[in-house]
């Protein structure tokens, strides 16, 4: 493969995005036969029932039939116990909803994810999904494909910056795949990893590149048509853009509570002192026993998503309210416990049954001019929109999963609402967005911020430039002050920062007296202004100091610049 890293980065990136294309096309084809064989395996022959798909969906009237099956907490408490072997036996990081692992490996792990990672993710999720657990199908598929990426970018010796997008087209593909939507999965790798407006954007091309192979792949093998399938109406009027605003805003209220109810039941299960192996059964066994008496809500819920979307085919209000706020209880105690799946299509499940819900009332009330399939597809779109943070990606991916490309209008209006409330809301929150792996903008991620640190060290270091004190003070303090400092790229050097107190022996002294190998002052902050050392540049008590030096060479220069007493204390 020595041909491949001889290429130029752009099309090393373009042939890597269409293998990435192929390996998440047939990867998500794999994962959805295991999600089968779970069901099989584990639900079906223990419950005696199976699961609402979209296709059995379409052809119904009325919802399925209700009866209580005692044996559905058996499925979920074995799926669970099963699932939690496997995670925290073998790989603890593929607990969780995978997507938002993927987004960290981002920005935290440099691309890295460990090679298991994805065959225990497949293997969990299809345990987990198929015995009844409440969760989606999306964060496996992201986190196997991006692991895929991930493992490829190491055997081929990638820069830490192509690993980072090997990552996200790894996701775009696995999505794709998995919602028949290749430009809103492309757009969504690179817009889930901030929860403000931004955007991933040099990652892009090569997202929609392997979201479009690995679309092609699944058109091919299972057709072409949208994952849910719309009956042939419009949106309305023009009046009722109104009622669509007012969707959007309560969207808004449950994607403010839909993360904070998610968290907190996950951090009461940290706080559980057993085993983590046995907390996704306890999990399950909470879900399984909600759906004895709401059925609906066990697996992925595409079914009864289907039947929101053909105006709630006869469901009634109280039980699509109940739906709604289930989903969201289940959702937390299956990942939240451990279990392995994604809270992408749990999201579209709670908006959809939201909107099926606005739907019945306002017919109640003698508004029957409006579509009900529109408000249950807005509502999908609003929700995830606001909860996740990401409010265009959502837009398109819900017009291409369900072919409503004419509820564009009132979907960007619901979107839009939705997001700004749930960001007012949370805005001082603890948990503000489902994916606690965002950050808020490209400045907040260690990859922007090494970037940053790495061009302004060597700007300082030639003297090219003087950096405005509040920068220094506010984008170096907290880490240079540590004692392991900032690193600095490629170099095996950090960056320090420290303050000279009173009574050091340096205090008065040159710079050129200190005497440290692998030591450089780079600049020095001395009350209200900024000094580029020499030499000669004789330290004063107060200066602000950022260095440059090996790690033991710091501390050699902390003992030195420590004053006696401290001196005495320290070799003590």
């Amino acid at each position: 493969m020595h041909w491949l890293l001889r290429l130029d980065k752009t099309p090393r990136l373009v042939l890597l995005s269409i293998v990435l294309g192929v390996v998440g096309g047939f990867g998500a084809q794999l994962f959805l036969w295991l999600l089968h064989l779970g069901e099989a395996l584990i639900f079906t022959p223990i419950t005696h029932d199976h699961f609402l798909s979209v296709a059995a969906a379409a052809g119904m009237q009325q919802p399925p039939a209700f009866h209580l099956n005692w044996w559905i907490p058996l499925a979920t408490t074995g799926g669970g116990l099963l699932a939690g072997f496997l995670v925290y036996t073998f790989a603890p990081e593929a607990e969780g909803h995978g997507t938002d692992a993927a987004v960290k490996a981002f920005h935290q792990t440099k691309g890295l994810i460990r090679p298991q990672v994805p065959v225990v993710k497949a293997l969990a999720s299809a345990i987990t999904i198929g015995s009844g657990g409440s969760a989606g199908r999306e964060g496996p598929t992201a986190q196997i494909a991006a692991g895929v990426g991930s493992i490829l970018g190491k055997l081929l010796h990638l820069s830490e910056d192509e690993r980072r997008y090997m990552v996200l087209i790894g996701m775009a593909a696995g999505l794709s795949a998995i919602f028949k939507s290749p430009l809103g999965t492309a757009i969504f790798s690179v817009e889930i990893l901030y929860s403000g407006m931004a955007f991933e954007g040099a990652a892009l091309l090569y997202c929609v590149i392997g979201a479009a192979v690995a679309y092609a792949i699944t058109g091919t093998i299972e057709g072409w048509s949208p994952l849910f399938i719309l009956p042939s109406e419009s949106f309305g009027s023009g009046r009722d853009l109104v009622w669509y605003g007012v969707l959007g805003i309560f969207a808004g209220l449950v994607a403010t509570l839909l993360p904070a109810v998610f968290y907190r039941v996950r951090d009461q299960f940290h706080k559980l002192r057993i085993p983590n192996h046995f907390k996704p059964a306890i999990g399950g066994l909470l879900v399984g026993i909600i759906g004895i008496f709401i059925p609906g809500i066990l697996g992925g819920g595409y079914g009864y998503m289907q039947l929101a979307l053909q105006g709630g085919a006869g469901i009634a209000l109280w039980l699509l309210l109940l739906l709604a706020f289930f989903k969201i209880v289940t959702l937390a105690l299956t990942i939240g416990s451990g279990g392995s799946g994604g809270v992408f299509a749990p999201s579209l499940y709670i908006g959809a049954m939201l909107g099926a819900a606005m739907t019945v009332l306002l017919h109640l009330f003698g508004v029957t001019s409006i579509s009900s399939t529109g408000l249950a597809v807005v509502g999908m779109a609003a929700v995830f929109a606001g909860a996740a943070r990401v409010p265009i990606a959502t837009l398109v991916m819900v017009a291409e999963m369900t072919g409503g490309y004419h509820l564009i209008m009132p979907t960007m209006l619901a979107v839009a609402l939705s997001y700004l409330v749930q960001f007012s809301l949370t805005r001082h929150a603890k948990y503000p967005t489902l994916y606690e792996a965002q950050v808020v903008a490209p400045t907040d991620s260690p990859v922007h911020r090494e970037l940053y640190y790495k061009v302004a060290t060597d700007l300082l270091r030639r003297r090219k430039v003087h950096l405005d004190q509040d920068i220094l003070a506010s984008e170096l303090a907290d880490q240079s002050n540590s004692a392991k400092g900032i690193p600095l790229g490629d170099t095996s050097k950090n960056l320090f920062r420290m303050r000279l107190v009173a009574g050091s022996p340096l205090a008065g002294a040159e710079i050129r007296s200190i005497g440290i190998p692998d030591f450089l002052i780079l600049t020095i902050l001395r009350s209200d202004h900024q000094i580029a050392p020499s030499a000669s540049t004789i330290l004063q008590v107060g200066d602000e100091l950022v260095v440059a030096s090996m790690p033991e060479a710091m501390e050699i220069f902390r003992d030195h610049a420590a004053p006696p007493v401290t001196a005495k204390k320290s070799s003590a």
